[in-house]
């Protein structure tokens, strides 16, 4: 089928952390007195995360904040807490908490030069414009659809509509791919988006039913796109 439009999620998609999020911290928080194991501060957030209610673009920072102090109260606390917390949040703005994947600023590249417009649906704040602006891929973007800006989060349809709204595109006409089986291929797939689970790992090899890739390369094809034309 022929596309018009492709929709990325971003984080572990388009690019991921330069090292685990525990390693990051822990590399800041040793700084300020933690003696905390990368592996430990790691499962905190694990812990943390997935419960720490919806994001929004007036209290993002405050947000993350708080999540930060709980991870660090169950690990131990570090020293001048503020002054840790406004390093280590300031990392995730550029290239300095953020590598490209190696395939994606070419992959980038190949869908505009086709004609496709490209988009990005993502639970992340609004750190992700100066974040994709440092890694040199924001000018790629048609439309940047965050659950900051638009009080939902995937899973939830609302932000899955918000992203199809601002690209201008019939949901069928939209491929998406993400790394998340539920927050990405199957709400994806509830919204009426051609969806392909990215699973670079191959994670959920053995889900016959999912359509999978393990990298963004292998959407080229799938849009109709030929990689060397």
């Amino acid at each position: 089928m022929k596309f018009d439009a492709i929709l990325f999620d971003a984080a572990e998609t388009l690019f991921t952390t330069r090292g685990s999020v525990g390693e990051i911290y822990a590399s800041v928080a040793h700084k300020f007195g933690s003696n905390a194991p990368a592996s430990e501060i790691q499962q905190a957030f694990a812990r943390h995360f997935p419960n720490s209610g919806p994001l929004n673009t007036t209290e993002e920072k405050q947000w993350w904040k708080d999540v930060v102090r709980g991870v660090f109260e169950d690990v131990g606390m570090v020293q001048n807490f503020d002054e840790f917390f406004d390093e280590v949040y300031d990392l995730f703005r550029d290239s300095r908490g953020w590598i490209l994947f190696p395939e994606t600023e070419s992959v980038l590249e190949t869908c505009r030069s086709h004609g496709l417009k490209l988009g990005v649906i993502s639970n992340f704040d609004s750190r992700l414009y100066s974040a994709l602006k440092d890694l040199r891929i924001l000018h790629f973007f048609n439309s940047i659809t965050i659950c900051s800006e638009i009080g939902y989060a995937k899973p939830h349809p609302e932000i899955f509509r918000a992203a199809i709204r601002s690209l201008g595109v019939e949901p069928d006409r939209i491929l998406f791919t993400g790394d998340s089986l539920l927050d990405d291929y199957v709400a994806g797939q509830k919204v009426g988006l051609a969806v392909c689970l990215l699973d670079r790992s191959d994670r959920y090899f053995a889900m016959q039913s999912v359509h999978r890739i393990t990298s963004l390369g292998d959407l080229l094809p799938l849009a109709g796109v030929s990689p060397n034309s």
